[in-house]
């Protein structure tokens, strides 16, 4: 039932009638898409397009307070009207600042490199905000105090905290421990209404000085944004499953009633003054007035200068898709931000926009054979076209028509005779399109998601191309164009991938792997480190052809007294192999038209034959004129692990066989990706991101950097933005996993937001929209962000690993964190031998600059980040006797407090336990999981229980290998002649286990515990997971760069339900992270988990450590 059924007024509720608010007159005089609105006394605060403007209460004379192009956000006027506590990146990093009431130059509060978010003002005058900065694991934060005038933050507590306010005395505060999965209502980029699974907050109300909480009822509810008015509680709450609306909780008698709604629009944001709030729906700011329940809609009009609007040429390099070179590779074809361009690959040229089209998008462009003219598919926002141009962008373009307009589509390659275009779309289908006459005719489809990587014969007549079957293995076809006939190479019992025809259509080159069953389904972590051998093959397409590997015989040649001893003539064309000397032929001479290619389907997959070389992570096959084969050499998965910031593929190498000589040689080291000519004369190469280089084919090459200077493009934005609101509905349509999007009217959603687009100034006020727009689907992973938004460069601040408070007028070191000795990149400045830096000393200088407590410190450490930087320290806040340490900062330290707090646990349970329980924790189910996983649990498996703490689990993959290994039984032991036997499976666990599960695990981490409990490994212990399964991949970037994720497909039970999307995976053992408790200490979730270990073991002697039977004492037994 959709929402329009659902709505209804209420008696309890004053409804608002807002739905076509870009529409009316009163809508045209005002301007809309006001966000985050702060009451004062007199004045109201509110965000537009990036910045901080003040109004009178009743919405007039409005100001800007804020001009930086960075964004700021959830502005909070202080109690007593004078100052506005705000949040902005305009040094790329989220800080806390405040600027008077009246103007005047923002002041920083905060320095530290992770994100400081303003949340309000405490009673006695001090800015209210979140940080992470000291938090040891998980997505929340904690709550910090900090005055106008200081340097130095206050902690004022240990429990989790993500926003709240304080009533007017201090003594108690309502407060969010999390943040909502609706995460774009805070700036995020995940739309998530009506969200039902774990990460659904509830209020918390704190007794300061009792330290006593009671909690607002509901469970499995977003109920958020909490406001004293009087001595009741505000809030926004989803719990009528319509809309965000306004309720009121009494801690008195504990009744929660629904005051004000604007469905079906959200309340996204909400302030209290006195007997009034203030709150932002439908791009409007409103006044609620608390005593007679009634709403005021605020219409205010900004003259504001909008300067990312202005049209204006930008820098493409840095962001291009797709490139390939010209038939004889003069000019490089590439395509960035919905252009094409040509690039002159000599001295010799310009660049050229071939396109220059503004508000359409081109992309996957293609010379034609003859180099005459440019394919590309363009789209326009609504749907796509296949377009021919001229290849100097003059003569008119011709458009055909594809067979679904709406799909998105890649185009593949041109037949070498011109006549056809090989394309793909995002429905699985592989197309030909005949030139001359436009018709278009589906070659075939996936099975599952995966790239076809046609190629053409040299005659034009033969298309290759890999078809994912539904073993997992793609299996290359042949498809005669003239009949249509197919014929697949090989039985399909290996992966084949990149198929490439030799230069005389006598062999089909490819690539394959027969052991690439573990690893065809990447989402299962089984999948992770497998190596992928991968041989080279060639397919000898005719009968009458033969292995290009056949060696001479080395004979002497009989010669007839007639014949005069002169060189015999290389073998041509298919049989150039027949007398053995394929390996030293010369190329073949040019011809006007190439040899038609001969495939006979008999006994094709018996001349398959293997290239003599070893098997390796090959790929990106070509052929060059040279006869060559070139490919790319690339690393296993697991063979190594790279330093933090490493460029993927930075390794490749890529390889030329000469088939005279029989060996393979690298030709270049460090190719990211490559695209040879058609004449095989040059080769386009990308040596890391947003570079490219041009080289002449042979056995060493020599690249050139290409001059990318001139791939520049005038922007529109407004055009754009419309584009990209256009493209970013119809990818939803076309990409989300359920065709029919859930019933959802999504025609009709569109309507609804397409008019706010005219109030879009900014590229990041885009985003919000469509945060706000996707966020209709009411479903996971469903995310927007990035794009041509405002960047910065800032002066990094370093850190040292350490945590400070202020004693005598210095700061001193409270705890030093010291890493951890098997992990190399994990890097503690403190902690190097040494330098003997200890808990209580004193840091009295940074690089000869004193420092005391009237510094900030996190300030004093700006630019620091991996220099040598000078410390003046000593055991008492004095220069007198302090000695001098080098250091190199470090630019982020939380995996030094999560490593800190994975040991202190594990150490605890240890002890605790007296030596029998152990402790993995799992930070998410992609690498560091993994790893973390082998490290800990295999060490620890020889102990009686263990403890797995998948709390905040980042997701990633599906666990199976983890329950696999712990639901594995017992198949039997080995005895040795001498020490301890060994067991199958190795290192199998068979006590007790517990899993502890939080509201911050999501998508992997919430299989893993639903895997954990189906295999009956042990009970979950803890709170809900997020309750997010619908899984991503598949749709292409915004034209601007900008992320969207759709979610593409969704996990079910082997019952065949629909599970976990939007419920989460719901813990066997219900315990909260009690913020009481947290504040003393104490983790009660992992003293929940231990104590059910040892109840467990109660009874029990250690675990049994399978022993050999008696030896035999007769022969044969």
């Amino acid at each position: 039932m959709g929402w329009r059924a659902l709505f209804h007024r209420s008696a309890a509720a004053a409804a608002l009638s807002i739905g076509a608010v870009a529409t009316t007159a009163f809508a045209q005089a005002e301007t809309l898409l006001l966000r985050q609105p702060s009451l004062g006394e007199r004045h109201i605060a509110f965000i537009y397009a990036g910045d901080v403007w003040v109004a009178d209460r009743s919405g007039a004379n409005p100001r800007r307070l804020t001009t930086h192009p960075a964004d700021e956000r959830q502005p909070h006027l202080s109690p007593d009207g004078a100052w506005i506590a705000f949040t902005s990146n305009a040094e790329q990093n989220a800080d806390v600042y405040v600027v008077p009431v009246a103007g005047g130059q923002p002041k920083r509060l905060t320095y530290h490199p992770g994100a400081d978010i303003a949340q309000g003002w405490t009673a006695d005058g001090r800015v209210l905000f979140s940080s992470a900065r000291a938090v040891n694991h998980g997505r929340s934060a904690q709550a910090y105090a900090i005055a106008p005038d200081a340097t130095f933050p206050e902690k004022l507590m240990e429990a989790r905290f993500f926003s709240g306010d304080f009533d007017d005395s201090g003594a108690r505060l309502a407060f969010l421990p999390f943040g909502p999965a609706y995460n774009a209502l805070y700036g995020g980029t995940s739309g998530w209404r009506q969200h039902r699974g774990g990460t659904t907050p509830s209020i918390t109300i704190l007794d300061v000085k009792a330290q006593s909480a009671v909690q607002i009822p509901g469970e499995r509810l977003n109920d958020l944004n909490p406001m004293w008015v009087g001595g009741q509680v505000y809030f926004l709450s989803d719990r009528d499953g319509i809309s965000l609306a306004l309720h009121r909780f009494d801690p008195a008698s504990g009744q929660v009633d629904k005051v004000a709604s604007a469905a079906p629009w959200d309340m996204r944001w909400a302030s209290a003054h006195g007997q009034t709030i203030a709150f932002e729906a439908g791009g409007r700011l409103h006044l609620f007035d608390v005593a007679a329940g009634t709403t005021q809609a605020l219409a205010i009009s900004l003259a504001a200068d909008a300067a990312q609007i202005a049209p204006r040429w930008e820098d493409l390099a840095r962001n291009f898709e797709d490139f390939s070179l010209s038939p004889t590779g003069q000019r490089a074809l590439i395509s960035a931000r919905g252009e094409a361009f040509t690039v002159p690959t000599g001295k010799d040229g310009s660049t050229r926009n071939v396109t220059a089209s503004g508000s359409l998008r081109e992309y996957t462009p293609l010379w034609s054979p003859d180099g005459a003219q440019i394919a590309l598919i363009v789209d326009d926002g609504k749907g796509q076209r296949l377009r021919l141009i001229d290849q100097k962008g003059l003569a008119p373009p011709r458009d055909i028509a594809l067979p679904s307009a709406g799909a998105f589509h890649r185009l593949g390659t041109w037949t070498s005779d011109g006549k056809h275009i090989v394309f793909e779309d995002n429905n699985l289908n592989l197309y030909l399109a005949e030139i001359a006459s436009g018709a278009i005719k589906t070659i075939d489809s996936h099975a599952r998601f995966a790239a076809f990587n046609p190629a053409s014969s040299p005659d034009g007549a033969w298309i290759a191309y890999v078809r994912e079957q539904s073993n997992g293995f793609g299996a290359i076809q042949l498809y005669e164009i003239a009949t249509g006939r197919k014929i697949q190479v090989g039985d399909g019992l290996a992966d084949q991938d990149a198929p490439v025809f030799s230069r005389d259509g006598a062999y089909l080159y490819f690539a394959a792997s027969v052991n690439h069953g573990p690893a065809q389904f990447g989402l299962n972590m089984q999948s992770r480190e497998r190596p992928q051998r991968y041989g080279l093959y060639a397919a000898v397409l005719s009968k009458d052809g033969a292995s290009p590997f056949l060696r001479k015989a080395a004979d002497e040649e009989v010669k007839s007294a007639e014949t005069p001893a002169v060189a015999a003539e290389p073998a041509r064309g298919r049989n150039r192999a027949a007398n053995g000397a394929a390996a030293n032929a010369a190329p073949e001479a040019k011809a006007d038209k190439p040899k038609a290619t001969k495939v006979d389907s008999d006994g094709l997959s018996a001349r398959i034959v293997a290239f003599p070389l070893a098997e390796r992570a090959y790929g990106a096959l070509m052929v060059g004129e040279d006869n060559a084969l070139y490919y790319i050499d690339g690393r296993q998965p697991g063979a190594s692990y790279d330093p933090p910031g490493s460029t993927p593929g930075a390794e490749n190498r890529l390889m030329r066989y000469d088939f005279a000589k029989r060996e393979a040689s690298p030709a270049l080291t460090g190719v990211l990706a490559a695209s040879i000519s058609r004449d095989g004369k040059k080769i386009l190469l990308q040596p890391g991101p947003n570079r490219l280089a041009i080289a002449d084919i042979g056995a060493t090459l020599k690249p050139e950097p290409l001059n990318l200077g001139d791939l520049r493009a005038k922007i529109y934005p407004r055009e754009e933005w419309a584009f990209i609101f256009d493209e970013t509905w119809r990818m939803e349509r076309e990409y989300f996993y359920a065709e029919n999007l859930h019933g959802l009217d999504w025609t009709a959603i569109g309507a609804r937001y397409r008019p706010l687009l005219g109030h879009v100034t900014r590229r990041e006020d885009l985003n919000a929209l469509l945060a706000e727009m996707i966020g209709e689907m009411q479903v996971g992973h469903n995310r927007i962000g990035g794009g041509d938004v405002h960047q910065e460069t800032p002066a990094p601040v370093g850190l040292l690993g350490a945590d400070y408070s202020v004693a005598q007028g210095h700061y001193r070191f409270e705890k030093i964190y010291a890493g951890e000795q098997w992990t190399p990149f994990l890097r503690a400045p403190l902690g190097q031998p040494g330098l003997n830096v200890k808990a209580g000393d004193f840091l009295i200088a940074i690089n000869g600059r004193d420092l005391t407590s009237a510094d900030n410190i996190h300030a004093a450490m700006q630019g620091t980040v991996d220099k040598q930087t000078i410390l003046l320290v000593n055991d008492r806040p004095s220069r007198d006797g302090a000695r001098e340490i080098t250091v190199e900062p470090i630019a982020n330290e939380q995996q030094l407090r999560l490593w800190s707090w994975v040991e202190t646990n594990r150490r605890e349970v240890l002890a605790r336990s007296n030596g029998r329980v152990g402790y993995v924790y799992l930070p998410n189910t992609a690498e560091a999981g993994f790893d973390l996983f082998n490290r800990m649990y295999y060490a620890q498996a020889h102990l009686d229980g263990i403890i797995f703490d998948e709390r905040a689990n980042g997701g990633g993959q599906a666990a199976d290998y983890v329950v696999d290994v712990l639901s594995a039984g017992y198949l039997g032991g080995w005895r040795y002649r001498a020490g301890i036997p060994n067991n199958t499976p190795t290192a199998g666990h068979y006590g007790p286990k517990v899993m502890l599960i939080d509201q911050d695990a999501g998508s992997g981490g919430d299989f893993l515990p639903y895997a954990f409990r189906r295999r009956e490994i042990g009970p979950l212990i803890g709170k809900r997971t997020w309750g997010g399964l619908i899984g991503i991949s598949a749709n292409p970037a915004l034209v601007d760069g900008g992320n969207l994720t759709v979610p593409y497909f969704r996990f079910y039970s082997p019952e065949g339900e629909w599970r976990i999307e939007n419920e989460g995976t719901p813990p066997d053992i219900d315990v909260a992270l009690d913020p009481v408790a947290t504040n003393q200490g104490r983790d009660t979730q992992l003293e929940r988990g231990l104590a059910e270990v040892l109840r467990a073991l109660e009874g029990k002697g250690p675990q049994a450590r399978l022993t050999a039977p008696p030896l035999p004492t007769e022969p044969g037994k």
